[in-house]
């Protein structure tokens, strides 16, 4: 089964509307899906989880009214509640509110990476990662290719619904995202994760994308890996205060779900709830550095097939021991050539799954 492609053009909300009418069934599975997994979680209820849906409101119009407006084109395309949407939008901070008190369970992990172009066989820039999280929402994951006026044309893997999630741009940025949570976390409103991400996605250059983190740090912790066709990638490691940049070593970059920046000063709760996330980080930069300047497609979807630690590796696989709703796996894995404008991904884990090619020239 492949991914489903949904192309949308035009402003705001028209790009919305799009968004919302093609993918009309998906995104009401994913919101039903969030649902029923914070009920199994926290007991919450649909009215509870709509008022706080709400708070980020105005956090969202405050930083760009017009995803404000690509926001409600998605939802009456979709035929859904507006604050139903910013429930999607906002789903990563929502696991924080519904799901925190489970102290043994992570929703999601993912391993990401960015090679420069000393690390690689044909000097191209590549971004990646294998994305973790619940098999719930794979059947109503999509791409979605969009086609903006007065702004980078953009591709992204995403649950259906949700505006901004990994994928890259015209302008040659690329993002992928992961996981992180410390003892500074806990559920409050701000500019949610995934609005970030597509304000990243709307940018132009590297220092715009860093200027959209600085303006609207928290309210969550997670990591972003960043970069530029041009040349340059870089780690943020963001806090609900602080926010933290790594960068490549002999062009080669790797971060999974642990804090790796030396000043970070706090408890680092994601090492206790995601403890492989060590053998991951250490092993995907080990095996990319043994193959350093001689890096190219083949050996980079080795690394992301990597069964070391099974199930919980990098290519990551279901336990079986556990109940459904506390399963999560690789749903998609992903190599982005910022260079070439071409995105390779999956539908399931890359360890049985064909990459697929998508490329930007096709919407522009």
């Amino acid at each position: 089964m492949k991914i489903p492609v949904i192309s949308v053009s035009g402003g705001p909300y028209e790009i919305g509307f799009q968004h919302g009418k093609q993918a009309k069934k998906a995104i009401r599975e994913n919101f039903q899906f969030y649902l029923d997994l914070w009920k199994y979680f926290s007991g919450a209820k649909k009215d509870q989880i709509l008022r706080e849906a709400q708070k980020f409101v105005p956090y969202i119009e405050k930083s760009d009214p017009e995803l404000m407006e690509e926001l409600n084109g998605v939802s009456e395309g979709s035929d859904m509640q507006m604050e139903e949407i910013i429930v999607l939008n906002s789903r990563y901070e929502m696991n924080f509110a519904f799901m925190a008190s489970v102290s043994n369970h992570t929703p999601e992990g993912c391993t990401a990476f960015a090679l420069t172009s000393e690390a690689t066989k044909n000097q191209h820039l590549l971004v990646g990662q294998n994305w973790d999280y619940k098999p719930g929402v794979k059947n109503s994951s999509i791409i979605l290719r969009i086609k903006q006026v007065n702004k980078p044309n953009i591709i992204i893997h995403t649950e259906a619904g949700i505006i901004g999630q990994k994928g890259f741009n015209s302008e040659g940025i690329g993002i992928c995202i992961n996981f992180l949570v410390c003892d500074r976390d806990a559920f409050r409103p701000g500019l949610p994760t995934f609005i970030k991400v597509r304000s990243i996605l709307n940018s132009k250059t590297l220092p715009d994308c860093l200027k959209v983190l600085m303006n609207f740090e928290g309210p969550n912790s997670v990591n972003m890996v960043i970069a530029h066709r041009e040349g340059e990638a870089i780690d943020v490691e963001c806090m609900p205060d602080d926010t933290f940049f790594l960068h490549p070593e002999q062009g080669v970059l790797t971060h999974t779900n642990h804090f790796l920046s030396l000043a970070f000063r706090g408890r680092d709760l994601g090492k206790r709830l995601v403890p492989d996330t060590e053998i991951r980080n250490y092993r995907a930069f080990k095996f990319f550095q043994s193959k350093r300047g001689d890096l190219e497609y083949s050996n980079i979807m080795d690394v992301l097939k990597d069964h070391f630690g099974y199930p919980n590796s990098i290519c990551r696989h279901r336990d079986e021991l556990l109940h459904p709703n506390e399963h999560w796996e690789t749903l998609t894995s992903m190599i982005i050539n910022l260079t070439e404008g071409k995105m390779f991904y999956t539908n399931g884990t890359p360890c049985s799954n064909e990459y697929e090619i998508i490329v930007m020239d096709e919407i522009s």
